[in-house]
Parts: C-alpha cells; sequence; structure tokens
C-alpha cells in the first residue's frame, strides 16, 4: 500500500510497500522452477565384457571390420575376409554419400539373404556385428559419424577394438 509520508515543513512524499510484489514475483519464480522440465544428460550406453571373460563368437557372414585411419579415410572388409584378416580385399570409403553408409546397409542386407540363400551356419536371427578399430592417426570425430553412420543403418551389435601392429602396418602400405 502507498502511504503518504508529511513533516510539517515539507510537501509529503508517497512511500511504495514492495514487499507484496517480491512476494509475487518468488511465487512465480518457485512455480515456473518446479513446471520446467530440466534437460535430462544424453548417454549412450556401452555393455563392457568382464575381465578375462571368455571371447564372444562371432558367425562369418555377420562380421564387418572397419579401420580408421587418417584423412578421414576408411578401410574395411566383410564375412569370412573379416575373419580370416584378408589385408589385400581390404575396401577403401569414406564418410561421402556413397560412402560407409552404403557398405553398412549392404552388410545388413547380406546378414539377412544368408538364411535365405541357406547359408551354412547362419539362422533367421542373425544380426550383423562391427568391429570398429580406430588408428594412431584417426580422429574423434570420425569415431564418432561412423557410430552415427551404424545407428542409421539400424546396427546395435559393434565393439571398439584395438589395431594390432600387423594390420597398421598392412594399412600404412596401403595409404
Amino acid at each position: 500500500m502507498a502511504e503518504i509520508i508529511s513533516n510539517k515543513n515539507k510537501k509529503g512524499s508517497p512511500r511504495i510497500d514492495l514487499t507484496p510484489m517480491v512476494d509475487l514475483g518468488f511465487l512465480l519464480i518457485t512455480f515456473f522452477v518446479f513446471t520446467s522440465s530440466m534437460s535430462k544428460p544424453k548417454t549412450m550406453d556401452i555393455k563392457m565384457p568382464a575381465i578375462g571373460g571368455a571371447p564372444t563368437e562371432i558367425a562369418h557372414h555377420t562380421a564387418m571390420t572397419i579401420f580408421l585411419v587418417k584423412a578421414h579415410a576408411l578401410y574395411y572388409y566383410s564375412g569370412i575376409d573379416a575373419m580370416n584378416h584378408s589385408y589385400e580385399k581390404l575396401q577403401q570409403t569414406t564418410f561421402a554419400k556413397n560412402g560407409i553408409r552404403n557398405a553398412l546397409i549392404t552388410h545388413v542386407a547380406n546378414v539377412k539373404n544368408a538364411f535365405i540363400s541357406g547359408l551354412k551356419g547362419s539362422t533367421q536371427h542373425d544380426f550383423p556385428f562391427i568391429i570398429i578399430k580406430p588408428g594412431r592417426d584417426s580422429e574423434y570425430s570420425d569415431l564418432v559419424d561412423l557410430l552415427d553412420e551404424l545407428t542409421i543403418a539400424g546396427i546395435r551389435n559393434y565393439a571398439l577394438v584395438d589395431l594390432e601392429s600387423k594390420e597398421e602396418k598392412s594399412l600404412e602400405s596401403k595409404l
């Protein structure tokens, strides 16, 4: 409420009590804080194998190995070539429009068609499994881009594995 304070010699000046306005401000702030939703952190679940656990068995037709190297380049092989480490059959690609995404989609289709075509050891429940091996000169953004491509292709099963010295030598000879 406004009050007029007057002295005998001076003209009265109004004094405004701001306490109710401050109370209303705090009530509004409290209301908006409680009714708003806080942004939830976006994380990725990573399942790590037990230390000293048994290695994961992968069917040869479901395997695809992707090597990340310098200059945003990728090398990959799949199927029996990936299981036998046939470095001479490595194929080079990039993150371009017709690059790794097409290779991943083709791999998914090959895994699905393996059972239909009667490939020995295949089942209708097979799923593609990607082994990602980043090199020393690869960039972190390439790994993130590759994980995005895996999501786009509908591949949920992959593993990040260290590059072995013989693989590194083979890739250096390709560069």
